[in-house]
């Protein structure tokens, strides 16, 4: 997995107090995302899963094998609620 990832494009948000709040229009659901999740959030628009797991490793002193297991969990979470998208890899 290291397709491009994108935010939903419908969905409303706002940084508070470092952390994110994002509203869905469509049924008025308001999530509020961790300090992690929220920097996920703020990078990873247009970026791949590689290039991600490369600055949360830095920002966070992680190994990178690490930092990819927990951005796939987190990115699979944000998929599940319609919040992030990764697109499929591009077949080279």
């Amino acid at each position: 997995m290291n397709g491009q990832i994108t935010r939903n494009p419908k969905l409303a948000w706002r940084e508070v107090d470092g952390e994110m709040v994002i509203i869905s229009p469509e049924d008025s659901h308001v999530h509020e995302l961790n300090e992690t999740a929220s920097l996920v959030w703020k990078h990873a628009e247009g970026k791949t899963l590689d290039e991600l797991v490369e600055k949360i490793s830095a920002e966070y002193e992680v190994a990178r094998e690490t930092a990819r297991a927990d951005l796939e969990e987190l990115l699979a979470a944000l998929g599940e609620k319609q919040l992030m998208f990764v697109s499929p890899e591009a077949k080279g």
